[in-house]
């Protein structure tokens, strides 16, 4: 969840950006910050409540709601993070920021089991956010420590000439690509070919339950589903999925599982290319005009994938699944409005990222503090009606109190980085 570190600052194109002050001449990357705080406020807007609306309620299985947008923006958000992390740590040893790396992860994982949980062992839940978050950070950034040499040499050996040097930002990033090819391959292959339990058929992607006129009631999430229960058994998946109700689920399922944990890898990867285009690229438009470019092939593969319908494409748009035309459309999403707020906050400065900034700036402690207090007043109180209304004010104000706190927490100079 955590950007670049407090005390550590990144380049920001020519533009301008707010200077952290810690080091003279270096700024932080605004955009990202205000991109990353955007997103954290309406994921604690939609988990207080998001006023009742259903627009701010997850997908009940295909489909696409606001809901559905914050997390993937946060894994693709942390890939173009993980480029600043690693370029700004060259002089430390490999060993240095391995142990680095285990570390966060191994804490994230440790906080996603916490929140989940609790102190209550029994029916841990072992899949989570912030656990998807781990596996998702271990493998990519190990990736980016591992073939920094590599693609040093390759940059350094990459022809400076007009054509080659147009494609440096993925030349220089060949390991990485074969990496996501072999982790969407083995999505595709274990989603549509991994043989399942009767009556379930091979490569089916519904919710079970009712749906199908109840012909595959058991088969929620197709293999998805089979590998968690195998792995994690039933008692310690997610037990009230968003489908359960609308389709009546006889089995636990768990959106954040396994098989959908390589695709979660995969949007970070497309993030880590951001973070490429933003260091390789020192003219503004260039890093524009490459974000839009990403953004409108990512987004019109999904769509291509998805035939722009909600549930008769090949591959439909599918939070709980995380499916490829899902993570498609959200990495080309998250390219396009980066590139608008780059645009806006870091290039033309029209904007300086207030009030949303400052979360970002502190995100992992606010995600975890409006985790732990959800429930508690003043972050929430008994309604007097269920109302939109009285559920919009509660949740607004929430919402407003954790962006004060953040404030605050910036003004005494209080980061807290894993």
């Amino acid at each position: 969840l955590q950007g670049a570190p407090a005390d550590q600052s990144v380049k920001s194109g020519s533009g301008g950006g707010e200077a952290t002050g810690k080091t003279p001449g270096r700024r932080r990357l605004a955009s990202l910050d205000t991109f990353r705080g955007f997103s954290l406020m309406i994921m604690i807007f939609v988990n207080y409540g998001g006023g009742g609306y259903w627009f701010f309620d997850h997908s009940r299985w295909n489909g696409l709601t606001v809901a559905d947008l914050v997390f993937p923006w946060f894994i693709w958000i942390m890939g173009v993070s993980i480029v600043f992390s690693y370029k700004s740590r060259t002089k430390h040893t490999i060993l240095s920021r391995l142990y680095q790396l285990v570390r966060r992860s191994v804490i994230l994982f440790g906080l996603g089991l916490f929140l989940n949980n609790g102190f209550t062992l029994g029916r841990w839940r072992i899949p989570g956010v912030l656990q998807r978050f781990a596996i998702s950070y271990f493998v990519v950034a190990l990736t980016e420590l591992l073939t920094s040499e590599i693609r040093n040499s390759l940059c350094s050996l990459t022809p400076k000439g007009r054509i080659l040097g147009i494609f440096r930002d993925i030349t220089s990033n060949v390991f990485q690509w074969t990496v996501v090819f072999v982790l969407e391959l083995l999505w595709l292959v274990l989603t549509f070919l991994l043989p399942l339990p009767q009556p379930c058929p091979r490569g089916y992607l519904g919710p079970g339950g009712l749906a199908d006129h109840g012909r595959y009631s058991n088969c929620t999430g197709g293999a998805a589903g089979v590998i968690d229960r195998w792995l994690f058994t039933d008692n310690h998946i997610y037990q009230t999925p968003t489908a359960k109700e609308t389709y009546h689920l006889l089995r636990p399922y768990d959106p954040e599982g396994v098989l959908g944990s390589l695709n979660s890898i995969v949007l970070c990867f497309l993030g880590v290319q951001a973070g490429r285009i933003l260091v390789l690229y020192k003219k503004d438009y260039n890093i524009l005009i490459r974000f839009l470019l990403w953004g409108l092939l990512l987004g019109g593969l999904g769509v291509v994938l998805c035939e722009g319908q909600k549930n008769e494409g090949m591959i439909p748009l599918n939070k709980n699944l995380w499916s490829l035309s899902f993570i498609l459309v959200m990495g080309g999403s998250a390219f396009v409005l980066l590139a608008a707020l780059y645009f806006i906050i870091d290039v033309i400065l029209w904007w300086n990222g207030a009030p949303f900034k400052y979360p970002g700036m502190n995100s992992i402690l606010v995600y975890v503090g409006s985790e732990i207090l959800q429930g508690y007043f003043p972050f929430s109180w008994q309604q007097q009606s269920n109302s939109h209304l009285d559920l919009l004010f509660a949740n607004l104000i929430a919402v407003g109190l954790w962006i004060l706190i953040a404030y605050y927490w910036f003004r005494i100079d209080f980061f807290v980085k894993i």
